[in-house]
């Protein structure tokens, strides 16, 4: 469901996988994401998403919006 479109719309620059993780780390009251890779640079790629700053709520209605439409 993530294409490059909406992964930017989460978080320029970022891949629609970085995106997703992000998007998942930063709802309210998760406090760990356990991450699985096939690879040391799948990994990284991540890690490094979730190393952006978290978004906020409203961030996260508006991809919920997005979502939600037809």
């Amino acid at each position: 469901m993530v294409d490059q479109e909406l992964a930017d719309l989460i978080w320029p620059g970022l891949t629609p996988a970085q995106a997703c993780v992000l998007a998942v780390a930063s709802c309210p009251g998760v406090r760990d994401v356990l991450i699985g890779a096939s690879s040391t640079p799948h990994w990284r790629e991540a890690a490094d998403a979730v190393a952006q700053p978290f978004l906020t709520a409203a961030q996260l209605w508006e991809i919920t919006g997005v979502l939600a439409s037809p």
